[in-house]
């Protein structure tokens, strides 16, 4: 007679545990690769250091290229609630796709585009692509995590996913000021050619699951958006805590438009080819903060860092009037600041939001800093045309540093610390 070997039913509970431990950790392994290439191809480095010089070059004046700025910023606020529901309701993955191809034509017009109004459509449609991944993309990262049992890992994966970005956009950004210098339109052209691949690798993306139920009709989704904004905005702190961060986001675009004309103009005087090496200089630094950003939260925390950082980079804007030799650390350190500060608001917002309305949550967030940003861009640019970009920026920081100071002093701490994730449907 045969003997029978018996395993134990904890063995089997055991080996079942590993096993679905292993895969969990496959699918995340697969999630967090696709990410990274992702982020890798969505970079704008080429441009990024000489694209306010193009509209230089067209003859706007520093008033032209402000109201640019805002008019760019308009068409994102205006388009991140539609957008945001596309990402909600016709899915996430196809929404980065349409992403890609507009932000692509966008920017390829900005190449053929010479006047004043050609250049104005360029940039909105610009803008509509990047509304498209604005919100989404964070939002398609959260629930693909979840989706895989790794939402705690979001933090990390999405901080070390912008420092790849960041890495690809200093060296490009290297190779497109040197290709300014030789031929305007080139680093136009060629950054809407790996924006074609970026779209290529978001259908390689897993389609996530929708938690919203489509059957529903559009008052009713617009009544559980609004419900859930209440919910969000409800909880303690988080009024002040979003106001803040959009203030500061005022702030860091409205040095963003005018560092170029700053480092190259007579306040700094460097060459055009060597705007590309700055700009990589900005994006490495930046790069090893948004990787760290997940050690600061542990060691540092939330709250210390709003308490600090903001307020350093505030100061040292004041001070470039009278030490214009500034002008490049405080750049620097801006991006590093801001790459951190936008996770940490990311991780906030996601944290206290339901599933079923992420997208279009993060995208009302993020159109709340695109007012800041017209503001701040319009009124940058006519005060740089009156009294010079260095004084504008040096009065704009010290309207954000009042205004977060006293929304930091109505801002409960319990804002700042990791909430339990609400799912919910």
């Amino acid at each position: 007679m045969n003997s029978v070997t018996i395993i134990p039913i904890t063995h089997i509970g055991f080996s079942a545990a590993i096993a679905k431990r292993e895969k969990v950790q496959m699918e995340t392994g697969r999630l967090k690769w696709r990410y990274y290439v992702y982020s890798l191809t969505e970079t704008q480095g080429l441009i990024a250091p000489v694209w306010v010089l193009l509209l230089q070059a067209r003859g706007l004046s520093y008033t032209d290229i402000g109201v640019l700025g805002a008019l760019y910023w308009a068409v994102l606020v205006l388009a991140e609630i539609p957008t945001g529901y596309l990402g909600d309701r016709l899915g996430r993955r196809q929404s980065l796709l349409v992403a890609a191809v507009v932000t692509a034509l966008g920017i390829g017009g900005l190449a053929l585009a010479q006047t004043l109004l050609p250049l104005a459509l360029a940039l909105a449609t610009w803008a509509v692509g990047i509304t498209f991944r604005s919100g989404t993309a964070d939002a398609w990262l959260y629930s693909a995590l979840a989706q895989a049992g790794a939402s705690e890992t979001y933090t990390d994966v999405r901080g070390r996913g912008r420092a790849l970005k960041l890495a690809a956009t200093a060296v490009t950004a290297v190779v497109g000021g040197v290709l300014y210098s030789r031929l305007i339109i080139a680093p136009f052209v060629l950054t809407a050619g790996l924006l074609a691949i970026n779209a290529v690798i978001v259908l390689s993306f897993p389609t996530i699951s929708d938690t919203a139920d489509q059957s529903q009709s559009e008052s009713w989704r617009l009544a559980m958006t609004r419900e859930d904004l209440k919910h969000l905005f409800d909880q303690p702190g988080v009024r002040g805590f979003v106001g803040y961060t959009v203030l500061l986001f005022g702030l860091v675009e409205v040095a963003r438009t005018f560092i170029q004309p700053i480092v190259v103009g007579s306040q700094v005087g460097l060459p055009v080819a060597a705007v590309g090496g700055l700009y990589a200089s900005f994006n490495l630094v930046a790069a090893g903060a948004s990787a760290t950003t997940g050690r600061i939260e542990r060691t540092f925390g939330r709250r210390r860092w709003f308490l600090v950082a903001p307020f350093l980079l505030a100061g040292s804007f004041m001070l470039l009037p009278v030490s214009p030799v500034l002008a490049v650390p405080s750049f620097i350190g801006m991006e590093a600041i801001w790459q951190v500060s936008k996770t940490f608001q990311s991780s906030v917002v996601n944290e206290r939001t339901p599933d079923r309305r992420r997208a279009t949550i993060l995208s009302v967030v993020s159109m709340a800093g695109g007012v800041a940003a017209i503001s701040f861009r319009a009124i940058g640019g006519v005060l740089a045309d009156l009294r010079g970009p260095l004084l504008m920026l040096a009065v704009l920081a010290f309207v954000f540093a009042v205004g977060a100071g006293a929304l930091l002093t109505v801002t409960p701490e319990v804002v700042f610390r990791p909430a339990e994730t609400d799912t919910s449907e």
